[in-house]
């Protein structure tokens, strides 16, 4: 977070009661201004113009994004802050989000992951094998068997969306003995077999195949929504904290008047005083009149840092001396009425609420599994298939005509051969084979796959039910913020009435003490019926802005009416572990 001075900021208006008084001694006249441009905003007149469009917010979802980061602008020793850079710089440094972002690459990751059952499985063994054993007949060729053997072995196989595999199987080995009886030694087996197996029950088809991959899918859906929410929790904490943060500036300021009133009345009781007209009591009447108001100054200004420092927490400001500057907010709150379509409103929440949407996704991964869970009641019967093809290679021993192999010094001829027989054997297609199967599997109780389809279905009721009380819960809300905005905006109407006959009534008390019709504690009761009457109309004013935060919130267009766009890449393709 960096910070800079920038003296072509355009000047804040400033308008009031007049400066500060005396008394108000607790927190400077860096908070008076800042306070007296709060209440600028906060004027006695009633709120015309519509308020600007958006600035455009473009959120990555990637945990590797890097969101440019605005400057936090100080002019004059104070933070000059407006709405649209506070969500700015929240939702590029506030640490929920960047959490949100390591969970949905996680969830894309997983969604990588679980196409892995689609990939190619290459298998490969070698071995040698010597055996020595003694000869149980003379048909074995010798008195000690001897043998010796070695084998190099290759497979490939593939997952098919059915659920079935198809192999390919490459086995070599090579065969030498000492028996008399073996024609070709040493000999040289090749074989090439291309295999099929497919469940016919148990596990049949796609879904069971990609049971785990369309949970992961959802699951990564449900990351995005997940992100979204928290997006517009942000957004929503901003708003209310920014607007809290105008409030109490504003409610400064109008205590700061009330002191300034007080102030006037002890000032023209000195006077009176002084020249016989007003009796001492008057004097200790209004001083105590200012002590109140001094109090509530002190009251007000704790609850303005209380108010920024909960704005910077959400804005994550690292640098340690911003958090020792004020904060002068310089959105206008006041704004244009919303008219609301409560039917309209209701359907927009069920559309486009991330909670009501993340409720779906759950409800359909759910529905995945009890959907492969019935199917795994089933018998297990699978078909297998095999074709291929087989090569012998090798020395071919060719006894004489008329010899016995059963004498070993019997007259032969060796005709040389080698491994490359036995292959070309196997391109030729000389010798084939085949083999098809059928194998049957039941458990006889099968009671864990039955309650793992009752949980299962049991699971996806409860999510049903869910839904239907998310909803119930949606609706509510939208109807009880729609209310407060509704309530809200006659709140600023009355609440300006009141203030403008507060104000009369003041100015008509203060002609009946100077003509002697009244008292100092007359005068300070109305100047304090005029102080809460202002104190209600700031309440109304920063309270609409906070109601239509949470009515967006409420209807799904917080995010819309912000100015915020999600930018989300789905392509697992570019994602690199």
């Amino acid at each position: 977070m960096s910070w800079s001075s920038n003296n072509h900021h355009p000047p804040a208006p400033t308008w009031g009661r007049g400066t500060c008084g005396a008394g108000f001694s607790g927190f400077g006249a860096r908070a008076a201004i800042v306070a007296a441009v709060a209440v600028t905003f906060l004027g006695t007149v009633a709120p015309v113009a519509a308020p600007l469009a958006a600035q455009t917010h473009r959120v990555n979802t990637s945990w590797r994004a890097t969101d440019p980061v605005g400057e936090l602008e100080v002019v004059d020793g104070a933070i000059h802050l407006a709405l649209d850079q506070a969500i700015s710089v929240a939702l590029a440094r506030n640490l929920g989000l960047r959490i949100e972002r390591f969970r949905r690459g996680q969830a894309l990751f997983d969604v990588l992951g679980n196409y892995g059952i689609y990939d190619l499985q290459a298998s490969a063994n070698s071995f040698l094998n010597s055996e020595t054993s003694p000869s149980a007949s003379v048909l074995e060729g010798a008195a000690v068997r001897k043998s010796e053997v070695q084998g190099t072995n290759l497979r490939v196989d593939q997952l098919v969306r059915t659920g079935g595999t198809a192999s390919l199987n490459w086995t070599n080995q090579r065969l030498k003995t000492n028996s008399s009886f073996s024609q070709i030694n040493p000999s040289f087996t090749v074989g090439f077999d291309a295999l099929f197996s497919q469940p016919l029950m148990r596990d049949l088809g796609e879904l069971a195949t990609e049971r785990r991959l369309r949970v992961a899918r959802l699951n990564s859906q449900i990351s995005l929504e997940s992100l979204e929410l928290a997006i517009t929790g942000t957004i929503q904490n901003v708003e209310i904290a920014f607007w809290g943060l105008v409030e109490t500036l504003a409610q400064l300021r109008v205590a700061q008047q009330s002191l300034e009133l007080a102030e006037q009345l002890h000032q023209m009781n000195t006077i009176q005083v002084e020249v016989g007209t007003k009796a001492p009591l008057e004097l200790i009447q209004s001083e105590v009149g200012i002590a109140i108001r001094q109090e509530e100054i002190i009251r007000a200004g704790a609850a303005v840092q209380d108010a920024a420092d909960r704005l910077r927490q959400l804005l994550n400001v690292e640098d340690e001396r911003l958090w020792t500057l004020d904060i002068v907010p310089t959105t206008d709150p006041k704004t244009a009425r919303v008219a609301i379509d409560l039917e309209q409103a209701l359907r927009d929440a069920i559309e486009k609420r991330p909670e009501v949407a993340n409720q779906q996704l759950a409800i359909q991964s759910r529905e995945i599994d009890a959907l492969f869970l019935r199917n795994q009641l089933k018998p297990r019967l699978d078909l297998d298939v095999r074709y291929g093809f087989n090569g012998l290679g090798g020395d071919v021993l060719v006894l004489a005509p008329g010899a016995s192999p059963f004498d070993p010094n019997a007259e032969s001829t060796k005709v040389p051969g080698g491994y490359t027989d036995a292959l070309r054997q196997v391109v030729e297609a000389k010798f084939e084979g085949w083999q098809v199967g059928l194998n049957f599997a039941m458990p006889l109780q099968n009671r864990a796959a039955k309650a793992a389809a009752v949980i299962a279905d049991l699971a996806l009721e409860e999510n049903r039910a869910g839904l239907d009380d998310l909803a119930l819960a949606v609706r509510t809300e939208v109807r009880q913020t729609a209310r407060a905005v509704e309530t809200a905006a006659q709140q600023i109407d009355s609440a300006g009435k009141s203030r403008e006959l507060a104000e009369k009534n003041l100015d008509a008390e203060q002609k009946r003490y100077e003509n002697g019709l009244s008292t100092s504690f007359q005068v300070l009761q109305i100047q304090d019926d005029l102080s809460q009457a202002r104190s209600r109309e700031v309440s109304a004013i920063t309270g609409y802005r906070r109601a239509l935060t949470s009515y967006y919130k409420a209807i799904g267009r917080l995010l819309e009416e912000s100015g915020v766009e999600i930018q989300d890449d789905t392509e697992t393709d570019n994602l690199r572990p």
